[in-house]
């Protein structure tokens, strides 16, 4: 016996992750990991999701997609807001009528930077940005419509796929002989790898519900949660540590070199983010507490640096 996992936005990082990096042990329990990328479920279509979840009736959705383009979004605020809000309520109207699980990503851009210790899920939320306020309406849209559901807010997302910080400073340093980055916003560097797993352990726990009300023992190798995760709550989930975009690029690129990727280290200046130019206001100071998510999945997130240096190790180009 198994269940249908509908994994939504499978061409970004997270969602490639879900797609082709799910534990072997985990799909044996599952009737089908179906993956849809932006050429079969368009957020910007409301009716493609309603179509999607129709036809593929998934006990868990796992909403990957994202209008994700920081800048872009000040110029197309209606558009981010159609993808990361109104589009994340249809979503989430769907997959309570269907009694689905939904998991859905979201962002530390919703919080506006002034703290001086790492955010709780219960601080007060300011978005700077369209994109952060995007992120936020969709969360409040799941709040609003309830269901079982389950957010995940994280940042600084890499992976070996796709475009991200860290390969773009270590492209521009294969060509450019000083590089300006900003010192004055800090965060944690998080694996996409990373955020998938969270989305796929969720998945398990609806496996373990499943076999409980069958009356059965679920499979040994899932994770015991015996209250389950609790529905309705949003998670930190970011890397531990934190670190600067400066101090980031600096060791991303250093580590290119030693492997080769870059032949000469450029001059790595740092800068001041009032200097740079953005339309978008970030925040400065954007690092996580992870605590909830420990107590709830009895994990510990990986540490920023270590993600890297692998993500580093398993490039053969940018």
């Amino acid at each position: 016996m198994g269940i249908r996992i509908l994994v939504l936005g499978a061409n970004g990082q997270v969602g490639f992750s879900l797609a082709h990096h799910a534990k072997p042990a985990l799909l044996d329990t599952l009737d089908a990991v179906v993956s849809y990328g932006r050429d079969k479920v368009d957020f910007t279509k409301p009716d493609q999701i309603v179509n999607a979840m129709k036809d593929v009736r998934p006990d868990v959705v796992i909403n990957a997609s994202a209008y994700t383009n920081v800048e872009k979004a000040e110029d197309e605020p209606e558009l981010a807001r159609q993808v990361n809000a109104i589009s994340v309520g249809v979503l989430a109207e769907q997959a309570k009528k269907q009694d689905a699980v939904l998991v859905h990503y979201s962002t530390d851009y919703v919080f506006d930077g002034t703290s001086n210790r790492p955010y709780l899920e219960t601080d007060a939320t300011n978005p700077l940005s369209s994109y952060g306020r995007s992120k936020l309406e969709g969360e409040q849209f799941l709040q609003q419509v309830g269901g079982h559901w389950v957010v995940f807010r994280t940042g600084w997302v890499y992976a070996q796929r796709g475009g991200n910080f860290c390969k773009t400073m270590i492209r521009l340093a294969q060509s450019r002989d000083q590089l300006n980055v900003v010192d004055d916003q800090r965060g944690a560097p998080t694996p996409a790898s990373w955020l998938a797993e969270l989305g796929l352990t969720v998945a398990g726990v609806a496996v373990q519900s499943r076999y409980k009300t069958m009356g059965k023992m679920a499979p040994t190798f899932l994770p015991d949660y015996p209250q389950g995760i609790p529905s309705g709550e949003i998670f930190n989930a970011s890397a531990s540590g934190e670190t600067t975009w400066y101090d980031y690029a600096a060791m991303a690129v250093e580590l290119a070199l030693k492997k080769g990727l870059v032949k000469k280290m450029p001059q790595i200046n740092p800068a001041k983010t009032a200097s740079m130019g953005f339309k978008a206001q970030r925040p400065a100071y954007s690092v996580l507490n992870n605590s909830k998510l420990k107590d709830a999945f009895r994990l510990n997130p990986p540490e920023w640096s270590r993600g890297v240096k692998n993500l580093i190790a398993t490039l053969d180009e940018v």
